[in-house]
Order: C-alpha cells, then structure tokens, then sequence
C-alpha cells in the first residue's frame, strides 16, 4: 500500500475512535431518588426558615444539593439554622420579616439576577384559641398584623422575587396553609388566622392567573398536622412528622405542572381544589 494511502487510513481511524457528543454526555444518576437533570445547581428561597417545617425545607433541600436562601426574622437567634450553613456552604442565611415591606425588597436586591427554582412562603403567623379572635370580641389591631403577615407578606415576597422565579429552570411559587383555608379549625378562636390564611389562599390562585402567560406554576401547600412545638396530639387526631411532611410537599413542588397551578395539594399529594 502507498504510504500516503496508509497515512490517509490511520488519521480515518484516528477520527472514527473520537467520542461523539452523545457519547461523552453524562447520564443522570437514578440512585439517589433526585436524579439532576443538568450540571445547573437549582436554588430555592425559604421563608421563616429557622424552626418546624421551615428548618426542615432547609435540611431536605441541602441534603438535595440545591443552594438555599433561608430567610428568618433573627438570624442570630436561630441555632440550627446556623448549624446547618456551617456545615453547608450552599445554605445561606438572610434577614427577613415578610411584614417589611422595604426589607423584602432590599433582599431581593441583593439577589437581583440569582435565578430562584422554587419559592416557598412559609413563615406566617398562628396562634389561638384567645378571646380577641373570637367573633363579638375581635381585636382589630391583631387583624391587620395577621393579615400583614399571613396574606399581605406572602404576596410581597412573591411579587418581589417574580424576576427571580421567572428567569429559573422550574420557575415554582408555593405558600403554606391551614386546613383548608375558611374551613380549617372548626372551633371558636382562630378566626383571624383562619380568615387571613383563607385571603392568601386566594391570593395564590390570583397570582397564578396573573403569571400564567410567563410559565409560573403556583400552588398551595397543606403540610398537614405537624406538631412543631412539643404539642401531644389529641385522642384521634391525625398527624405526620415534619420530615414526612417536607418530603411529601417537596415531592408536590417536584412534579408541579402548568395543568394543576393554581390549586391546593395536600402534603400526600391529594388535590383539595
């Protein structure tokens, strides 16, 4: 053979056994139960981040590898929530009351551009059975902190974040709440709280019209009874642990879809309405 035969042969060779770009593409790992789909690193935003179901976002999402924004009204009093971002370096703590107005928007200045996967409006404000929520005894002042706070903060927040959410990979809006709105709590008490979490229910649902068009999927989470302060549950009460809870509503926000936003998911996975 011609060497400039045997030369045209080897550099043939030579390019057949170059890897083609499907080849040299990673497939993702289906052993961890979370399997990445890109190298992109998702980011979630967490309010009221420092104890009960917030803290364990912040765990379950670490653990996930995600970057997480964890927000809480005193970050220096918040122990286990420090402990988690010194042990990850991927679990970030920021100062945030959701009834501060200027305060949110200050913090979602300083992530102007930081795309955000999944936005979870979790603080908010519970307390009862008292006289001053008891309907011909109603503290009018407490009103409009629990609706500051319950209604008001989780539609700031996401307004203030929309850009954020908008420019993600899963582009996800949640809020957190009772029962089931108006009809969670059957018993005298509760009544500012139920009704202020009834309004940012159907705030929610208002949010998903309006985003829609920009491909932002929004639910409302029922985490179930979770006992987070100590409590012993009642003779026949149903309840579920804080990390049964989390990975349940974790898995919701997972296979959200444009078809179901707008609506209220149970922790299990059970659309309410």
């Amino acid at each position: 053979m011609p060497a400039i035969s045997r030369r045209l042969l080897l550099a043939a060779t030579a390019l057949l056994a170059v890897p083609t770009l499907s080849t040299l593409a990673v497939e993702p790992s289906a052993g961890d139960g979370a399997a990445v789909a890109s190298k992109v690193q998702h980011t979630v935003l967490i309010t009221g981040a420092n104890r009960g179901i917030g803290l364990e976002f912040v765990r379950q999402y670490a653990q996930r590898g995600w970057r997480v924004i964890a927000t809480t009204r005193d970050p220096a009093s918040a122990k286990d929530l420090n402990a988690l971002a010194t042990a990850d370096r991927n679990v970030l703590v920021e100062t945030l009351d959701v009834a501060d107005h200027p305060g949110i928007d200050a913090l979602a200045k300083k992530y102007e551009g930081q795309p955000i996967d999944v936005l979870i409006n979790n603080a908010g404000l519970m307390q009862g059975p008292d006289k001053g929520q008891m309907v011909g005894s109603i503290d009018y002042a407490e009103f409009e902190r629990f609706y500051r706070i319950n209604a008001m903060g989780p539609l700031k927040v996401s307004e203030a974040f929309y850009q954020n959410v908008k420019a993600s990979e899963m582009k996800t809006m949640s809020a957190l709440t009772t029962g089931a709105g108006k009809r969670g709590i059957p018993v005298p008490g509760f009544t500012l709280y139920k009704t202020s979490k009834a309004a940012m229910d159907a705030i929610q649902h208002e949010i998903a019209i309006r985003w829609k068009q920009q491909g932002i999927k929004v639910v409302t989470l029922m985490p179930g009874r979770v006992l987070t302060h100590g409590e012993r549950a009642t003779p026949g009460q149903s309840t579920v642990s804080a990390e049964d809870s989390v990975a349940g509503m974790i898995k919701v926000l997972d296979g959200l879809t444009m078809e179901s936003t707008g609506r209220t998911v149970q922790w299990n996975g059970e659309v309410i309405d």
